[in-house]
Parts: C-alpha cells; sequence; structure tokens
C-alpha cells in the first residue's frame, strides 16, 4: 500500500526527530555494511518475470465490507506491472491486498546456482526519506514450484514484536526480518536462495519454472494473523484499507537459471491499434516464436482456429465482439489495454485448431496463459437468446481441453482447464475467468502438436450453446535441450603427494533433460601432473609423485550438437602459502587453507568448541575437537564467506573464511 501521501504522512509524523530502531541479527537495509540487498541494475540479473496470474486479496480481510475505489478487493495497479525489470516508482506496481497471491513465470527456468538465485522487488520507502533502519515495509512470503501444483515456502523469520500492532503508518526494521519479500526499500530486491529449501521434497531446484508471491497479512490478531516458519506473528502494517492494500510487487528479477524458453508473445506480428488479424477465407497460419497457429476453412465457408488481435472492448456483448479479450489485451497491457493475443474459434464440426512447430519438431511445452474470449464472457456472466446465465443451481460449466500428438503420432492424455465453473459446494468459489491463468502442459511430454477442442454444461439441439472461444497468450516452448553452465568448478589447491581428490560435477551444468548429454575432460594441460577419470559426474584427481606445478583441466558437456566448457586450475605445491593460513596470537590456533574448496583444516586445543556461521548470523555446524587437529568438511556449503568461531576455555576466536 503505498501512495505519495503517505510520504507527507510519514513526514509529518516523524519531522520532530529520528526513532531508535533495537539492531537484529540479520541483514540491514541497502547501503550498510552486511546488507544482501540487490539493486535493480545488478549485472548479477539475467531476466525477469514474463508472466503473470494475480489473485488479488481483500482491502480489508478483517472487515470484508471495507471498499475501496468501489471494490472490497485491492485494485492498484495492472498486473504487467509486475513483468520486466524493477521500475524504480512507487506506484508503477500492482497491488496484491490481504493474503493476495500472484504466480509469475520467466523466460527459463531458475536454477540452484552459487548465493541467490533470484529476488523479489516491493515499493517500500524509508521514513522520512534517508533514514535507515526505519522504514514503511510490507512483506509477502515466497513459493518456488517446478509443475506450479506443489509449492514449496521459504522459511522465513519475524522478530518483529508481536504484542503492539503495527499501525497502518507504521514502520518495521529490516534487521529483524529475514527470507521475506518486501524486507528492502525501493529499488533494493530480496535474495532468495535455493539452497535454503535443498531437503524439500517434490520440487527439481534446477527446475523452477513457478514463484508465488503471497501477501503477509499484518494482523496480529487471530484468525487473521500469518506466521513464519519459527511459529512467530508477522507484524506488518495493518490495516491499510486502500486501493493498493497489502503487499506491493515490483518485479522478480532471475539470478541463476537454466536454458532459456521460446515464449510466443505474438507482439512481433504488426497489428494497428485495436484491431484484429483478418485472415483470408482459407487454410492458413501465422507463426510466433517457434509455434505455428493454424486456422481452417470448413465446406460451408466458417474460419475454425486461431486469429490474433489487440482489441480492447471488454464490454459490448454478443458476436459482433467475437474477437475481444475480458482482459483487454494481451499479458503485458497496461491499464488502458491493448498488446497481442490470440483468439480461437473452435468449430465443433471441424477440425480441432492445431498448433505446431517451426522446425516440425517435437518439442516440450511448459503451458501457456488463457482467458475468456469477451462474448463468452458476457455470454455467461449475462445470458443471452443463445444461452442461459451461468449458476450454481444448474452445476454449469465452460472447459478447454488441450492434448498432444507425439512423434509417432500417439495421442497423449487430455489437460483440462475450466474457464468457467459453478458447481462448487459453496457458491463464493464460483467463478468466470477474467484474468490471464496460467494452463500447464509440462506433463504431456514431448509432443509434434497441439489440439484444442471446447465444452459446456449448456448444449442444445445444435449443440454448444455458450459461445465456442478462448483467448491464449505467452505459449512457452522448450527448445532442443542443451547444457547451460550453472557453477563454475573452484580451482583445487593441494600439496605435493597429496590422496587423489574427488571433485563432483552434478550441479556444474544445468539441462532440462539429461538424455544425449555427455561430459568429459576435453584438455589438460600438465596430465604428467595431475591425471583425471571421469565417471559419470564424478571427476577423480591422481597427482604425480614428487612433482609441482599448475595444471589447467577443461570439462566439457555435450548436448544435441551444443557444447558448454568450465575451466579451472589445479595448483599442486610442496607447502602451503602462509598468506593462506590464519594463525592466532598464541599460536595455539590455525586455520588452513582459506581461501578453501572442499576442506577446511583447523589446529586447536583439545575439547575446543567449533563452531561456523553464515553471514547472516545462521549456525551452519558445530561441533567438539576430539583432539588438535580437525579436517571440518565443507562439501554442501555454498561457495561465499562464513563465520567460523573457536572457543577453548575463555578464549574466543572468530575467523572470516572464504569457500571458493
Amino acid at each position: 500500500m503505498k501512495k505519495l501521501f503517505l510520504l507527507l504522512v510519514f513526514t509529518s509524523v516523524f519531522i520532530s526527530g529520528r526513532v531508535s530502531f533495537a539492531q537484529g541479527p540479520f541483514a540491514p537495509d541497502d547501503g550498510n555494511q552486511g546488507s544482501t540487498a540487490i539493486y535493480e541494475d545488478s549485472s548479477t540479473i539475467q531476466s525477469w518475470a514474463a508472466g503473470i496470474q494475480l489473485t488479488r486479496g481483500w482491502v480489508q480481510i478483517s472487515d470484508t465490507s471495507v471498499y475501496a475505489g468501489g471494490s472490497n478487493k485491492a485494485s492498484w495497479g495492472y498486473p504487467a506491472a509486475a513483468l520486466g525489470s524493477a521500475q524504480a516508482t512507487s506506484n508503477n506496481v500492482v497491488s496484491l491486498g490481504d493474503s493476495g497471491i500472484a504466480i509469475l513465470t520467466f523466460d527459463r527456468p531458475i536454477a540452484n546456482g552459487s548465493g541467490p538465485d533470484f529476488c523479489v522487488y516491493e515499493n517500500g520507502f524509508y521514513t522520512p526519506a534517508g533514514q535507515t533502519q526505519s522504514a514503511f515495509l510490507e512483506l509477502g512470503f515466497v513459493e518456488v514450484s517446478s509443475d506450479g501444483t506443489h509449492f514449496v515456502r521459504f522459511p522465513s523469520v519475524s522478530l518483529t514484536q508481536d504484542t503492539l500492532q503495527v499501525a497502518s503508518f507504521g514502520t518495521l526494521n529490516s534487521t529483524n526480518i529475514y527470507n521475506l519479500a518486501g524486507k528492502f526499500n525501493l529499488t533494493y530486491g530480496t535474495p532468495f536462495d535455493l539452497d535454503d529449501i535443498k531437503d524439500s521434497t517434490g520440487i527439481d531446484l534446477n527446475n523452477i519454472r513457478f514463484v508465488k508471491v503471497v501477501d503477509v497479512v499484518g494482523d496480529i490478531l487471530a484468525p487473521y494473523a500469518s506466521r513464519d516458519s519459527k511459529g512467530n506473528i508477522v507484524n506488518d502494517p495493518y490495516p491499510t484499507p486502500y486501493t493498493s492494500c497489502g503487499f506491493d510487487l515490483d518485479a522478480i528479477g532471475l539470478i541463476n537459471g537454466g536454458q532459456p524458453y521460446v515464449i510466443s508473445t505474438l507482439d512481433e506480428l504488426a497489428l494497428l491499434k485495436d484491431t484484429f488479424w483478418m485472415h483470408p477465407m482459407s487454410d492458413t497460419a501465422f507463426t510466433s516464436g517457434l509455434a505455428v497457429f493454424s486456422s481452417y476453412v470448413d465446406i460451408y465457408g466458417e474460419i475454425n482456429g486461431f486469429t490474433y488481435s489487440n482489441q480492447t472492448n471488454d464490454t459490448t456483448p454478443g458476436y459482433t465482439n467475437e474477437y475481444s479479450a475480458i482482459t483487454a489485451g494481451g499479458m503485458y497491457a497496461t491499464d488502458s489495454g491493448g498488446t497481442n493475443y490470440s483468439v480461437a474459434y473452435v468449430n465443433p464440426y471441424a477440425q480441432a485448431p492445431q498448433i505446431h512447430f517451426t522446425d516440425n519438431n517435437s518439442h516440450k511445452v511448459s503451458g501457456f496463459y488463457v482467458t475468456n474470449n469477451t462474448y463468452a464472457y458476457l455470454s455467461m456472466k449475462n445470458g443471452d437468446s443463445f444461452e442461459n446465465k451461468f449458476s450454481n443451481t444448474n452445476k454449469d460449466w465452460f472447459k478447454l481441453s488441450i492434448w498432444g500428438l507425439t512423434a509417432d503420432s500417439t495421442i497423449t492424455d487430455t489437460i483440462s482447464f475450466y474457464l468457467a465453473d459453478f458447481r462448487f459446494k459453496d457458491s463464493t468459489n464460483d467463478y468466470i475467468a477474467n484474468t490471464w491463468r496460467w494452463v500447464d502442459l509440462y506433463s504431456l511430454g514431448m509432443v509434434k502438436d497441439l489440439y484444442f477442442s471446447l465444452s459446456s454444461s449448456q448444449n442444445g439441439m445444435f449443440g454448444m450453446n455458450t459461445p465456442a472461444y478462448f483467448c491464449l497468450g505467452n505459449l512457452t516452448v522448450l527448445p532442443a535441450a542443451q547444457p547451460v553452465l550453472l557453477n563454475k568448478i573452484a580451482d583445487v589447491s593441494v600439496k605435493m603427494n597429496a590422496n587423489p581428490l574427488s571433485v563432483v560435477l552434478d550441479n556444474v551444468f544445468s539441462t532440462y533433460d539429461t538424455t544425449g548429454l555427455k561430459l568429459a575432460v576435453s584438455s589438460n594441460t600438465d596430465s604428467g601432473l595431475v591425471q583425471t577419470k571421469l565417471a559419470g559426474t564424478n571427476l577423480t584427481l591422481s597427482f604425480a609423485t614428487n612433482k609441482v606445478g599448475v595444471s589447467r583441466i577443461e570439462i566439457s558437456a555435450t548436448q544435441n550438437n551444443i557444447t558448454v566448457t568450465d575451466t579451472f586450475n589445479v595448483t599442486v605445491s610442496n607447502t602451503l602459502d602462509i598468506n593462506n593460513v590464519y594463525i592466532s596470537n598464541t599460536g595455539n590456533t590455525k586455520v588452513y587453507p582459506n581461501p578453501f574448496t572442499s576442506t577446511l583444516s583447523i589446529e586447536c586445543n583439545e575439547n575446543s568448541q567449533i563452531m561456523m556461521f553464515d553471514m547472516v548470523g545462521r549456525m551452519i555446524q558445530e561441533q567438539i575437537a576430539n583432539s588438535n587437529f580437525i579436517l571440518l568438511p565443507t562439501d554442501d556449503l555454498i561457495p561465499g564467506y562464513y563465520l567460523l568461531k573457536i572457543v577453548s576455555n575463555s578464549d574466543i576466536q572468530t575467523i572470516k573464511v572464504l569457500k571458493q
């Protein structure tokens, strides 16, 4: 919930002086040492969200009779405001409302690489401007999914007190917040690392296709209070009874990703404003991305299949408005509508509308967005001369069915999506789709063609009474699988005559289908110093006797005639570099090597307590030294800085170490 007038409110509230906040254990705001905030122009961001399915929440969930702007649901902004890059403005956002949900898709899968894998942008601001650690923040839970059905929520922590409600224009301290979107100020994203959920089931961390943001209801009272993963109540400004209530989503940036998809946005197809493509009275097709959208003319001269449009008429009923979407535009439309989308007419007496691919090969299809055509929507909503108004009493429904044809012409299973459904026991759940909704086709597998049909609960002697139209956008197709370099292999340093060393390559290269993927050692500049043996994804390095030097090793991944490589250095030396050894003032404690790759050697007093923390203060490992020499395994750690705390009697030492 952000408006320019809020800045004036905050200025008047805080003009008399600064507010003191107790420092929490988590990362501070941008510009402060230790901050994890990611600036909107960061070079680490590969791409931005490409599609959104939005379910608005209440203006005030504890009293749904509260309206703002003519609705008791949030209404500020348009869905496409959350697509593309962060805008660095408090107004160009989409507000979720209390408990609202946004599910976003991308132009490639998010993958579990080094460090944070994506970041979420909201439009919080300091109060007054320039005062850090005191910010107006609205928070959101973040979840991810590989299939669009099973979502895993990131563990989050809120240490804000929960005995006094943070008021509508109250503030929060970011150092008390962990893994909640909206933690940082406008233009700075909150990072999320898939390693935080690496033990989750039912999800592929290298094939994350969906990110869900769920508004945190800031109410501290039951039954509406939200809780973090520790069971703490999450206290944020409440109530905010405005059109811009709840979490204000600006953008989601993808940092670590796999192979890009090909998305048929249709925006490359030229159209005059508020028009549609009038195809010739013959079998024809148009192309966008990898997809070929076909249409046919039957023996009676009636067109069946796809056309494309940017018409914005979402109010006129009847067949004269057959080429408009009820959304008044495509996925990237602003409040004024526009941008291209496809309209399909499904003639039940003709060939089913078909999509195939420009290369005539089979492809895996991630899915597409769908919504109702204006003609069909208004017919179901209000009734007309052909059909009755849809009702729960009659258990009405309107269904889109999609199936594929494989390379050997086998028909796949059918995917169904209800464009309208009035069969719920609780009639408040009845709906006619009037926003863009995702239809997932990943489970169809590799297909060479897609086919579409429509069916309805309302039928007459001449067939279906519901207008046989639907609108389609952002068909997302996976090109032929090829490897992508995800995590570079760290350099290796060993002492002369070291034992063989294993380097695991599991997460170095990413591909959505490992069929035909081949790894190889493509270069080794000194095989007399370092011998290599590759078995599957396990690379064993063996070292020559009494030899020192450096060998540069190249690993290649090849799939579908595409080869990607990564190189790393192996250094064999007869002494440890003293610059890489931490030695305490007393000489009783040594930590080496630093930086390290796989193991960390610690020389300390027996029975010393050894603890390792990440840079946000979470304990990663803890053990008691059972001798004066400990090898600390670190294979599960991602590259980055850590704090090693060694406690021996009354002596406490903290050492900053770096995993490469």
